[in-house]
């Protein structure tokens, strides 16, 4: 492949907030890609990750906020990092469908979303 056709999306080594990004310990490491998608207007439930996550997001946007406050907006063709043991959901604020990938750095046999209520 011709080195100019490669289009560098992200390169870092802390996530979203700020968190250096730390690989699972421990348990058998997976990984998991799966596709996602929102319709204008949904919303996901508040949540949090043990575990890294990194989404692509190929259409549309997803505005994140974060229980600490922060607030963030995804764009096609952006990636976001995800924050890690911090209370977060998405929301497609926009007006056309969110279609992202999204890669799981896990464990295997543990889950990679726990559910949560906003303090």
């Amino acid at each position: 492949m011709d080195p100019s056709a490669v289009k560098l999306l992200a390169q870092t080594t802390v996530n979203s907030l700020g968190q250096p990004i730390a690989w699972p310990q421990g348990g058998t490491p997976e990984v998991t890609a799966f596709l996602a998608e929102l319709a204008p207007g949904e919303e996901l439930p508040w949540h949090q990750h043990p575990v890294p996550l990194v989404g692509y997001i190929f259409t549309g946007q997803l505005t994140v906020y974060q229980i600490t406050g922060e607030k963030r907006t995804v764009h096609a063709g952006e990636v976001s990092l995800e924050s890690v043991g911090v209370v977060h959901r998405g929301v497609n604020e926009g007006t056309e469908p969110c279609k992202m990938v999204v890669f799981v750095l896990g464990r295997k046999d543990e889950p990679y979303t726990q559910q949560a209520e906003p303090a």
